[in-house]
């Protein structure tokens, strides 16, 4: 009788409680996935290197520019070529404008002939077409 015992014990240790179906609300915003997957394969290509902006997606700029400090705004301004005055919010704007007019002939133009191939055999450009494959 006492197997039977630890049987049911067993059994009832198995069941999925209630309290893991539950999801915690902590007032922070998840990120969402495409997001995520956007800023690592721009992070596997080096567009940080290659853009002054850091990125070439809106979504992820206004991000940071979130997280940016004062300095940090008038230092991305100076860089780009922007005059680097007015307020916070200003410099934001400045930033903006100068973001949506630089990408937008970039984002539409249609491209026939690529500038580089991925190599499968290369590490990058093997997790580059990874993440392509899942967005």
């Amino acid at each position: 009788m006492p197997a039977k015992k630890l049987n049911k014990k067993n059994k009832k240790e198995n069941k999925p409680s209630e309290l893991d179906n539950l999801t915690l609300a902590d007032g922070k915003v998840t990120e969402d996935p495409d997001i995520t997957k956007i800023k690592e394969l721009e992070e596997v290509l080096g567009i940080k290197k290659m853009n002054p902006f850091g990125t070439s997606n809106l979504e992820v700029f206004k991000e940071r520019l979130a997280e940016m400090t004062n300095v940090d705004l008038q230092h991305m301004c100076e860089r780009i070529g922007i005059f680097a005055s007015g307020s916070r919010q200003e410099l934001k704007q400045k930033l903006l404008r100068e973001f949506k007019s630089t990408a937008k002939g970039t984002i539409s133009m249609p491209v026939e002939n690529p500038s580089f191939k991925l190599d499968p055999n290369n590490p990058k450009h093997k997790e580059a077409i990874k993440i392509l494959g899942e967005i």
